[in-house]
């Protein structure tokens, strides 16, 4: 009796500890999603520009994170300049694809 008592509660404890992990991992953060037809395809998350270096960008997000792009992602064709906010769209589906394109808001 007393050995089923001690599984019973390493395996409660297992079980536990795996329900916390599943909890504590990240998951991209959406701030913002758009109001159109791209928002079921993507993850929309907005970024304020700090700095360009020649074709790289800079920016931050209200969360804290940091993101580096190049002027290739910036499908608009709009010019973007410091202090600028920008919607960078992700793959949903395919987080592992990276910035898919970013828009000046």
């Amino acid at each position: 009796m007393l050995k089923r008592v001690i599984i019973l509660l390493v395996l409660s404890s297992i079980l536990l500890a795996l329900v916390l992990v599943r909890d504590h991992t990240s998951a991209p953060v959406n701030n913002s999603v758009s109001k159109n037809q791209s928002s079921t395809k993507y993850t929309t998350v907005e970024y304020k520009i700090t700095k360009i270096k020649g074709n790289q960008y800079y920016g931050k997000s209200d969360d804290g994170t940091d993101i580096i792009f190049s002027s290739k992602n910036i499908l608009s064709g709009d010019e973007i300049q410091i202090h600028d906010v920008v919607i960078c769209y992700f793959d949903k589906n395919n987080l592992g694809n990276g910035l898919v394109k970013v828009e000046k808001k």
